[in-house]
């Protein structure tokens, strides 16, 4: 027996230092592959005037997809033309400096009155896309915001708490690196009304073009019906029909999804064979519905009031103020998980939002009854005096408030990559492919992950098809667009199944990774007191985690110590 623990002492050592160094080998595999890391860089690249694709890029929506993928195909295309129904986006109101002030709305866009937020993947994408970012912020009113911190003699932490997501598993706050990521605070309106600003900006980006219409139908084309020929756009102020040649058709419509009825309506997707894991057209689309509710109340502070909020000496300056994350206990997973998030955003805005799933807590519609909600979360550490001092002042303005209830409809994946016989011009980004669960806050980030598949996929095809498209165009691009974004369907999906409420996809259980999701609950209460859980989950919070972040060997262990023990 000595002799065994002896031999068992011995390898442990090695055996160790093997899984440690197949993690990073590993690690380093997929944030290139699944993150993009060394991808941003690339996003400054492009084509000589001389080698850009003869013909026009036609981008049907006008959105947060829509405007990334003009940008990416501007660097692509001699001509980019965006196609979107809503007039008013083309007006000077839809590029107004002052982006959260606006008398029109979006009318297809859920999150336009509610919470929103940006990841630091999508600034850090940002800011190589456009390299006045930061100078167009500032003009905007946009927070970019980042800590600068140094570790003390005898480890003692000093922090200038900036850009602090303030994030805690019932009230005890995770743990954050010494130094964090940059990123902005602004809402759904005010990002959207930025990047159109700068991407219709016609002195740096003259090719693009910006027309208000509705893309009706797409024509294959009759000489080589592997790839479309023109789009047909329905101008809505005039009703006059007219017809686009297009060298690319993107289909940037969201949850609306155009894009699969004209591959439909023309034959597209069907096959007298489905090879492998290849599916027909009426097969691609799986859902997924969390039963999620969540309630948003926006508040226009000034300087004044904002001044005289009592808030401690480490939140004054931290823009998002307070994120909490009901712990995944028995009890709070069988009434419905909850959240509750206060947040600074561009502007004179901050947001009061409480979410949760399934139907058994009441959705909040007054400042009275959310506090009425927040005292009722299951809370390790009680919630601060002052976040409840806050609530009370804003009381005094709620009749200036503008409330939003939403009813979070499923989230919906068309899964082209397992497409055949598709058009080779033909792609789709953004919600037209995936809608995730909006609590996670990876829409930007999925967008910007859609933009840079694209753009990865031209500079390929330059290199082996010059000026054109080659056939498989298409093909690859879905193959990339799914490495580098399914797996935020697949995290999501694997996090919702722990919600009693959910409907999971057809022929698919809740019981669905029920060992990671124990795992990562016990890596949540670790976060608090361990700063590598604090890094992991901040990580993961910006975008930047690889998908084996959280299994580091020693980290592992750790999280497996402490739901023992």
């Amino acid at each position: 027996m000595p002799s065994l623990l002896l031999k068992v002492l011995v390898a442990a050592p090695a055996v160790y230092s093997t899984l440690l160094l197949a993690w990073h080998l590993l690690r380093r595999h997929l944030l290139a592959k699944h993150i993009g890391i060394s991808s941003l860089p690339l996003l400054q690249t492009g084509r000589h005037p001389s080698q850009k694709i003869e013909g026009t890029a036609v981008i049907c929506g006008g959105s947060i997809a829509g405007l990334l993928a003009a940008r990416i195909c501007h660097e692509h295309f001699e001509r980019v033309v965006i196609v979107e129904p809503e007039a008013w986006v083309a007006s000077e109101e839809g590029r107004k400096v002052d982006g959260w002030i606006l008398t029109s709305q979006r009318s297809r866009v859920m999150q336009y009155t509610s919470l929103h937020a940006c990841q630091a993947y999508f600034f850090a994408g940002m800011r190589h896309l456009f390299p006045n970012l930061k100078e167009e912020c500032y003009r905007s009113n946009i927070k970019y915001l980042y800590i600068s911190s140094v570790a003390q003699w005898f480890n003692v932490r000093s922090r200038i708490q900036s850009h602090n997501q303030m994030y805690n598993t019932s009230g005890s706050i995770w743990r954050t690196p010494p130094v964090l990521r940059e990123n902005m605070y602004v809402g759904r309106a005010g990002i959207e009304t930025f990047l159109r600003r700068l991407v219709l900006d016609r002195d740096t980006y003259p090719n693009i073009e910006f027309i208000t219409g509705t893309v009706t139908d797409v024509l294959p084309d009759p000489i080589n019906p592997s790839r479309f020929s023109k789009v047909i756009v329905r101008r809505d102020s005039s009703g006059a029909v007219h017809e686009f040649p297009a060298a690319l058709v993107a289909d940037c419509t969201g949850p609306a999804r155009v894009g699969l009825k004209w591959l439909a309506r023309h034959g597209y997707g069907s096959s007298t064979s489905y090879p492998g894991a290849k599916l027909p057209l009426d097969r691609l689309k799986i859902s997924l519905d969390q039963k999620l509710r969540y309630s948003s109340m926006l508040f226009r502070i000034s300087s004044e009031f904002h001044d005289s909020i009592p808030f401690p000496a480490n939140v004054k300056d931290v823009k998002p103020i307070y994120t909490f994350i009901e712990d995944a206990t028995d009890e709070s997973l069988a009434r419905g998980r909850a959240i509750v998030v206060i947040l600074r955003a561009d502007g004179d805005q901050l947001v009061v939002f409480s979410g949760h799933y399934g139907s058994d807590r009441p959705q909040p519609k007054s400042l009275r009854e959310l506090k009425e909600f927040a005292r009722d979360l299951y809370a390790v550490t009680p919630i601060p005096d002052w976040v409840f001092k806050l609530l009370d002042m804003l009381e005094e303005i709620e009749d200036s408030a503008t409330v939003s209830l939403v009813k979070v409809p499923a989230t919906t994946y068309i899964r082209y990559h397992r497409a055949t016989n598709l058009p080779s011009n033909f792609v789709a980004l953004g919600d037209s492919v995936m809608t995730v669960n909006p609590l996670f806050g990876e829409g930007c980030t999925k967008a910007l992950r859609c933009a840079i598949a694209l753009h990865t996929v031209l500079l390929r095809a330059q290199a082996t098809s010059g000026r054109t498209l080659p056939a498989t165009f298409a093909t690859d691009f879905f193959a990339e667009e799914h490495a580098k974004t399914d797996w935020l369907w697949e995290n999501t999906r694997l996090m919702d199944y722990g919600m009693p409420t959910t409907e999971p996809i057809a022929g698919e259980s809740l019981q669905s990774g029920a060992f990671l999701r124990w795992y990562v609950n016990w890596l949540q209460r670790l976060a608090p007191t361990d700063d590598h859980a604090g890094l992991v989950m901040y990580d993961s919070t910006c975008g930047f985690a690889s998908p084996i972040d959280a299994l580091h060997p020693a980290l592992v262990m750790k999280v497996l110590w402490r739901a023992v023990v």
